[in-house]
């Protein structure tokens, strides 16, 4: 293949989703696109900001149901949506349930899928239960249905594959007969009883090569909530929210209240006059709960910063976000000074200076120019993340937990309805309970 020097990062992600996303490496995206694996910095930063970008075009992609479905038909038009995914990108279910943060890019859709639920009449807790055990479902069976489907190699025709449904019914007919009789079946979906109760023993099925064994079990999803509904509504509970809050009519918005505490800095010289910005901050506000907000300039329109009271805010938050726009490939000036007066030595860094361990530390920053100005070939050379290397020191000396920054980029340009789209990423990044990690040098 032909070194092709123009290539672009979404060239790139491309690349990556077409191996397959639990088995890219950056070698492999290099030589896919005919470029050495050095080249790639220009775009990525690292395999997990590959990833990262991934994730989130194949968030980007997903189809939702059409709103105005009741929940039950939601739920079951979803489990659809969602096994079409995994069918588009091999490897998302292996990802998705071994990496720990792989849900997060994801987290605006589950917001808008928590919204349809709740409107067509599941209570709120209940809409956030009957996603997870939906995902959980559906990548599991569909993670299933690929392995059965895969082809091994045959330990008794070496040389020769065979299916793994095949390797697997050839074994459950060696250990347990074609017709089950061994464990006592009495019929081909019935468990049995005695000593060997906690044994599963279904022959497998072609079935288990696709969907079908998945609708079932989303049925019984379904089965559990409404019963759960009928109880409430019998006891009075569905009325009162006596057990598990208010109503679907009486939720205000669909907002759920963060678990987490925390404090939005923000540091805008002119919020009025921003559209990034100020949008975020909204949507931040918008959340109420546990999450603070905190126009700073507003505040400290003098600069002559409250380092008591800056501190006991920071004190009190588990999670810290410093929303700002770059300027000049740097903060603006007032967090430059909150960062100088308020992380002092003794408190916030020395031996003794361990008040903000262990918080987590995430940065929302928006960028005025095209994403492509930033990289190698770029008119700014370095990549973002670069330029926000010192926020990352920063972190590492006081100890806390650096998140993978929120970039909103070409912002001078940015059209309203990606605004909107930016604001309710925010939104759900804010409310997801634990932030994925950069790594040190990502």
């Amino acid at each position: 293949m032909q070194h092709s020097a123009g290539f672009t990062r979404d060239d790139v992600v491309t690349a990556a989703l077409e191996i397959g996303v639990d088995r890219f490496t950056m070698g492999k995206v290099a030589r896919r696109l005919g470029v050495s694996a050095a080249d790639l910095g220009r775009t990525v930063s690292s395999r997990d900001d590959l990833l990262v970008a991934c994730l989130e075009r194949v968030s980007a992609d997903v189809t939702l149901p059409p709103t105005g479905l009741s929940w039950q038909d939601y739920l079951r038009q979803l489990s659809d949506s969602l096994w079409d995914v995994l069918d588009a990108h091999p490897g998302l279910d292996h990802t998705l349930i071994n990496l720990a943060w792989a849900y997060v890019p994801f987290m605006s859709v589950a917001k808008r899928a928590h919204n349809a639920l709740v409107s067509g009449g599941l209570r709120s807790e209940d809409a956030y239960l009957a996603l997870s055990y939906t995902l959980s479902t559906v990548l599991t069976a569909h993670q299933q249905a690929v392995a059965m489907a895969e082809t091994i190699e045959s330990d008794r025709r070496p040389g020769q594959g065979e299916r793994g449904i095949d390797a697997a019914t050839r074994m459950w007919d060696e250990r347990f007969g074609g017709s089950g009789a061994a464990l006592g079946m009495r019929g081909p979906h019935e468990l049995h009883g005695g000593d060997d109760a906690d044994r599963v023993p279904f022959r497998p099925k072609e079935s288990w090569l696709d969907r079908s064994a998945m609708a079932p079990k989303v049925e019984v999803i379904i089965g559990g909530f409404s019963s759960l509904s009928d109880v409430l509504s019998a006891s009075g509970a569905g009325d009162h929210g006596a057990s598990r809050g208010a109503s679907p009519a009486s939720q205000s918005n669909d907002t759920r209240e963060s678990s987490v505490n925390t404090l939005v800095l923000v540091f805008h010289p002119n919020i009025s006059e921003s559209r990034v910005n100020k949008a975020l901050g909204a949507a931040a506000e918008s959340l109420g709960g546990n999450i603070t907000v905190r126009y700073m300039y507003d505040i400290y329109p003098d600069f002559n910063i409250d380092v008591a009271t800056e501190q006991a805010a920071l004190l009190g938050a588990d999670r810290i976000v410093l929303q700002y726009p770059m300027y000049w490939l740097s903060c603006p000036p007032l967090l430059k000074k909150w960062l100088d007066d308020v992380l002092t030595f003794g408190w916030a860094y020395g031996s003794t200076g361990t008040a903000l361990h262990g918080k987590e530390l995430l940065l929302a920053v928006s960028v005025g120019g095209a994403g492509s100005a930033y990289g190698r070939e770029g008119a700014h050379i370095y990549t973002i993340h670069e330029f926000l290397r010192p926020m990352q020191g920063t972190s590492r000396v006081i100890g806390t937990k650096y998140a993978v920054p929120f970039l909103s980029v070409g912002a001078l340009e940015i059209t309203d309805e990606a605004i909107a789209g930016r604001a309710q990423d925010y939104a759900a990044v804010l409310q997801t309970p634990e932030l994925p990690l950069l790594d040190i040098f990502g």
